[in-house]
This record gives structure tokens, C-alpha cells and sequence, in this order.
């Protein structure tokens, strides 16, 4: 399984966009984890000392992949965590859930190339589709 991802320059004029390609559901949230955690940080200072366990569910996979990455941002604002990668398994149906764990590092300003602070995911532009065996993303973020 792989995953990429790009920024999309233009996209959002004030905000920051891109899009995940993935070939399955755990690998286009596993890449959208790190393309959002890119947006903050050079990943490279990253270690990955501090493990968090998350779990949720949704109703689609929009919703599920925007509350993922929402939280994502919620911890870095509350527990100054910021997300190097992410273990997660993605459980389509009638009600989709994610089950994973974010590995990473405490935010340290001083040693870590801090870039973008992102104040939330957005729904503008925000799209998920699957065509065949590949899945695609469009998030975009307020910075």
C-alpha cells in the first residue's frame, strides 16, 4: 500500500490545499495525516516519543476524514502534539469508523522548523472519492 500527496498552489488564496491519492481508505488518511502535519512542521524534526490513540466514527467518509484531521489539529492546539505518522485502519459501512495511533513529538519550538499554524480543516473545496482501487482527497486548511 503507498500513498502521495501534493499542495495545490492557488487553490485557496489565504488558506493551504492539497490533495492525497492513496490505494485504500488507511493510506489516504494515513497520507492526509502527514500532508496536514507538513503544513505545520518539517516532519524531519520530528520524533516519534509520543504515541496517541484515536477513535471515531461517521456517518460518510467525508466526515470521518475531516474529523480525523480535525483532531489532528485539536491536538496540536491542546496537548502541543504534532503528528509525524499515523497507524490507523479505516472500517467502511453503514456507520465508517477509524481506529489508529498517531505517532510524533511534543511541539519544541526551538529545534523544530515550525511552518504554517493551521486553525482548522475546512468543508470548502473538501472532497473525497474513490475510483477503482485508488482514493483521492481534496483538503483545504485555514491557516
Amino acid at each position: 500500500m503507498s500513498f502521495s500527496y501534493e499542495f495545490l498552489p492557488g487553490v485557496a488564496l489565504a488558506d493551504v490545499a492539497f490533495q492525497v491519492k492513496a490505494d485504500s481508505w488507511d493510506q489516504l488518511f494515513a497520507g492526509a495525516s502527514e500532508a496536514l502535519t507538513s503544513v505545520m512542521v518539517d516532519r524531519r524534526d520530528l520524533a516519534s516519543d509520543r504515541q496517541l490513540a484515536v477513535n471515531l466514527s461517521a456517518p460518510t467518509v467525508e466526515d470521518l476524514l475531516y474529523d480525523w484531521l480535525s483532531e489532528i489539529v485539536y491536538l496540536k492546539d491542546a496537548e502541543a502534539f504534532l503528528a509525524k505518522s499515523a497507524d490507523i485502519c479505516v472500517t467502511p459501512g453503514a456507520i465508517w469508523s477509524a481506529t489508529g495511533t498517531l505517532n510524533g513529538d511534543t511541539i519544541h519550538a526551538d529545534t523544530q522548523r515550525l511552518g504554517q499554524d493551521i486553525k482548522a480543516v475546512t468543508y470548502h473545496m473538501f472532497r473525497v472519492s474513490r475510483q477503482g482501487d485508488s482514493m483521492t482527497a481534496q483538503v483545504v486548511v485555514d491557516i
